[in-house]
């Protein structure tokens, strides 16, 4: 049910609020959408769930290690770098600064995933420097 919309009972609704207010959190109950799709855009498992004694457990199944080398020590950034592109795909013509506000990190940080997404052959910047953006590769 927590991969569907569903309804959310904070243990705390007052500190829920205070993070809402404050913009530590854009809303509660989505949590577990998030990570759900934000994990099927990096291609990687979605974690399971199930209920212990009125707790819910998420258990996130680690990448295979090869040749006794982990093959996801970059999964947060592999993460962050497919949920980028995908928002490249669904807003093109987007600047690195408009991304970065809207993910809420860094502009370098941005930049950092703009460049492995154009060293991939994936996107490109279109336009002049001042008014240009990023697209997807056709």
């Amino acid at each position: 049910m927590l991969y569907q919309t569903h309804e959310s009972k904070p243990w705390n609704p007052w500190i829920a609020k205070v993070f809402y207010r404050r913009g530590l959190i854009e809303t509660w109950g989505r949590g577990t959408l998030k990570i759900a799709n934000l994990m099927k855009t990096a291609g990687l498992p979605v974690p399971t769930l199930h209920e212990n004694t009125g707790n819910v457990v998420m258990t996130f199944k680690l990448p295979e290690q090869r040749g006794g080398v982990n093959v996801g020590v970059n999964v947060g950034v592999n993460v962050g770098v497919n949920a980028l592109f995908a928002y490249i795909q669904a807003n093109p013509g987007h600047r690195a600064g408009e991304m970065a506000s809207s993910f809420k990190l860094t502009q370098r940080t941005i930049e950092r995933w703009l460049k492995q997404l154009r060293e991939a052959g994936k996107i490109e910047f279109i336009g002049s420097p001042k008014t240009g953006g990023y697209y997807p590769k056709q």
